[in-house]
């Protein structure tokens, strides 16, 4: 049911899809160790060659952004098409152990920055679907339904902590 003129489709996730949250803002109430760009000067050279790297990875494999995500590998494995080598999806960097990690993450159907209802939102209002983002804190988590998916995930804890409790005699 693809729409015509509209990109293909795949099932792969966005960054924000394995965050069960919505974005805020991430200076604002945070101690300076948590503000990860202000105590790791070097992180946003580090973070914007990779993307380099992946954008042109991307556009040399045969599939473009279609290219199915490499999750492991070793130096020198072959990959078929990928003639730059592996093609991960997500690169997870973790600077304290100077490791990186190649993540495989699938498409949040309640995703606030890349959800059909999102996206349909931002594709009919443009701009002003933007300030009202902006403007309204939690505009994006009722729109996408992630409010509500929220919740019902909080009773259904509230649920299985009342199971788990002996009845307790009334005094």
């Amino acid at each position: 049911d693809a729409t015509p003129g509209a990109p293909p489709q795949c099932n792969l996730g966005c960054y924000f899809c394995n965050d069960v949250v919505a974005p805020t803002d991430s200076t604002r109430n945070r101690t300076l160790d948590q503000q990860c760009t202000a105590t790791r000067p070097g992180l946003s050279a580090i973070a914007s060659s990779l993307a380099v790297e992946l954008a042109v990875t991307l556009l040399h494999h045969p599939l473009r952004c279609l290219a199915p995500a490499d999750t492991a590998g070793q130096v020198g494995d072959t990959h078929e098409g990928a003639g730059l080598g592996l093609v991960p999806h997500q690169v997870r960097g973790f600077l304290s152990t100077f490791n990186n990690v190649l993540v495989k993450g699938d498409a949040f159907n309640k995703c606030t920055a890349c959800s059909p209802k999102v996206l349909g939102g931002y594709l009919r209002e443009g701009h002003s679907f933007l300030l009202q983002a902006f403007n309204e804190p939690d505009f994006l988590e009722e729109l996408s339904g992630l409010k509500e998916f929220l919740k019902a995930a909080d009773d259904g804890m509230d649920a299985w902590d009342d199971e788990d409790e002996p009845d307790m005699p009334e005094d």
